[in-house]
């Protein structure tokens, strides 16, 4: 009996270790495979990062780009608007005032940057000045057809209110493009006769003058 059990002990020693052999190779295996997918993953999420990283820093360059354009476009609006709300006109030959100044221009078609890139927000205001300016000069004449010659108070009055306002709207706008994308301060503040405090005192006394005739109704 003891003969016997002594010849399948051998037997049982070499099967007993193909198991275990067999056992630890299949969790090392299960622990390979399972380092492998967290390697996978992490460069899988690696990429992905640097893919979102590589798009936001092509959109900021975006932003910046049509940012430069749009708030050198305002600017230069709200300067023009400056001087038409500064406009008290001048006599003509017939003794009767007349401006000095033209209306100025927003041409927003020659703008080559990417508006998408830009907030909703932001897009609507800046294309709708185009529009306001169109409104306010349709203002303007409706209101200069009855007024009485030779000064015109009220046409000028509203000549110098209408822009003073649609001057401030681009201020504003550029202002906010520049605070967007980390560009410097404007420099239409820099001064009394620069272009947003011409503008904003425009604007006040005639709030001013329009609240005290409604009062006075």
């Amino acid at each position: 009996m003891d003969g016997g059990i002594s010849v399948w002990v051998p037997v049982i020693s070499v099967l007993a270790g193909s198991v275990l052999t067999g056992t630890i190779q299949y969790f090392m295996n299960r622990q390979n495979h399972f380092f492998a997918l967290k390697r996978e993953e992490k460069a899988a999420a690696d990429r992905l990062r640097n893919e979102k990283q590589a798009e936001e820093n092509k959109l900021q360059r975006e932003r910046i780009f049509i940012t430069a354009e749009l708030v050198f476009l305002l600017e230069q609006y709200a300067e023009g608007c400056a001087r038409v709300a500064a406009d008290h006109g001048d006599d003509n030959p017939q003794s009767e005032r007349e401006p000095t100044v033209n209306y100025p221009l927003l041409n927003l078609t020659d703008v080559s940057g990417d508006w998408r890139v830009l907030s909703r927000l932001l897009m609507y205001r800046i294309r709708e000045l185009p529009v306001l300016q169109n409104e306010a000069q349709r203002t303007i004449a409706g209101v200069g057809e009855y007024d009485h010659p030779p000064y015109y108070s009220y046409y000028f009055r509203e000549r110098q209110h209408q822009f003073s306002r649609l001057g401030m709207k681009a201020v504003i706008l550029a202002m906010r493009l520049r605070k967007a994308v980390g560009l410097p301060e404007s420099r239409l503040q820099d001064t009394e006769w620069s272009a947003y405090n011409v503008l904003w005192k425009v604007w006040r006394q005639e709030r001013k003058r329009r609240a005290a005739d409604y009062t006075n109704k």
